[in-house]
């Protein structure tokens, strides 16, 4: 979206919101608000998927090696004390 941080938006006389038609396009169809410690959060669901996906990307691999499975005897410990 650009180098836009932060943009301050204010309701016209009937209480509605006014996004400039820019920011409307790059936003898409759907929005979402969340609410936040800090206040509400605007989101586009394109731009939450594309987030989410550059996290994924660009994290570090957590597993190396092969993994090792568990012996009957630890996965049945497992489940006495999950159950």
């Amino acid at each position: 979206m650009g180098k836009v941080k932060k943009i301050t938006i204010k309701k016209d006389s009937e209480g509605r919101f006014y996004l400039p038609a820019k920011i409307r396009k790059e936003l898409g169809d759907t929005l979402t608000l969340k609410k936040t410690p800090e206040g509400y959060l605007l989101t586009s669901k394109q731009y939450v998927a594309n987030e989410e996906l550059r996290k994924v990307i660009t994290s570090k691999h957590r597993r190396t090696g092969k993994p090792r499975l568990a012996t009957p005897e630890e996965m049945k410990s497992i489940w006495k004390t999950k159950i």
